[in-house]
């Protein structure tokens, strides 16, 4: 990642609390294993700017921008982005929230990327790339997570039919599960040569395969290795305060939701990060406006 996004990143994201907060007497999501985490933002242009840097390093493991126009690349192969597609379109594509996912995972969360998830995106399909929204990996001698979170950037954050939080929450059961894990993992087989993963942990998995679908979860299973589920929401809220604002959404959502168990064998860790911001749709809007006029981007 470029020392500048990093900057850019500690400039723009802010930290504010962990759940549960006794200080400002704000309870953890009932769905969540482990502490969420809250997050404010610096101001909108700067946040504008990360995500429209953080398409590079989404899309690409190595890139070197003096050769090529690299972000061009990136909108016609990697991402979904047509610009002749409607307004309305355009905003609901989902790599705002996944841009931002990757870079934060990868700076603030120290989860090296096991791969950029642009590899994922197939040019033919013309759609959002399929599997989880970040495939991240954090390994010590006796310790790997594999990250393999979601993201939701929509102005309704819960419970509607079209909630950031319900949409998220109705696809738990399928995402914390051995079948979809060993399905991704085995996607991840199919272009393992783009990986970083010289020396790690998931090489060996992936290498010691023996072609049985089956064995993927066994392998896993090896090397004690613990699933973490990063749900990051970024929603609206331009009327409370942010402690109020903060409460009223784990509030909703514990009223809403309850601790579910999961179809996974192996152990996982699931928690929320919040980040409220001013106008969703400002925000998707001025990116598309950067990424029409071509503005240079970071070097």
């Amino acid at each position: 990642m470029r020392q500048s996004l990093k900057d850019l990143i500690d400039k723009t994201i802010i930290y504010k609390y962990s759940l549960p907060c006794s200080a400002h007497k704000i309870e953890s999501v009932n769905l969540s294993n482990h502490n969420d985490d809250c997050y404010d933002y610096s101001n909108d242009d700067d946040l504008i700017e990360l995500i429209y840097n953080s398409i590079i390093e989404y899309s690409f493991s190595e890139f070197d921008l003096t050769e090529k126009d690299y972000m061009s690349i990136a909108l016609y192969t990697q991402i979904r982005y047509k610009e002749t597609d409607t307004d309305r379109t355009k905003l609901s594509y989902g790599f705002y929230g996944e841009v931002l996912l990757y870079s934060i995972l990868y700076h603030i969360y120290k989860s090296k990327p096991l791969i950029s998830r642009g590899y994922f995106f197939s040019p033919l399909e013309k759609s959002e790339a399929k599997g989880y929204d970040s495939f991240h990996l954090i390994e010590n001698d006796d310790n790997v997570e594999l990250w393999l979170g979601e993201v939701k950037f929509r102005q309704a954050f819960c419970c509607s039919e079209t909630s950031s939080v319900k949409s998220a929450v109705d696809g738990l059961e399928k995402a914390l599960s051995d079948d979809y894990l060993r399905d991704n993992i085995l996607a991840m087989y199919n272009i393992k040569n783009n990986f970083d993963i010289k020396d790690t942990k998931i090489e060996k998995i992936l290498n010691n395969w023996n072609g049985n679908p089956i064995q993927i979860i066994k392998e896993v299973k090896k090397y004690n290795m613990t699933l973490v589920y990063p749900i990051f929401i970024i929603y609206e809220n331009n009327e409370d305060s942010y402690n109020e604002n903060i409460t009223k959404v784990v509030n909703k959502i514990n009223e809403k939701f309850e601790k579910q168990s999961y179809d996974l064998s192996i152990d996982y860790k699931l928690f929320f990060i919040f980040l409220p911001v001013s106008e969703v749709k400002k925000i998707k809007q001025e990116v598309i406006e950067w990424i029409e006029s071509k503005k240079p981007l970071l070097s």
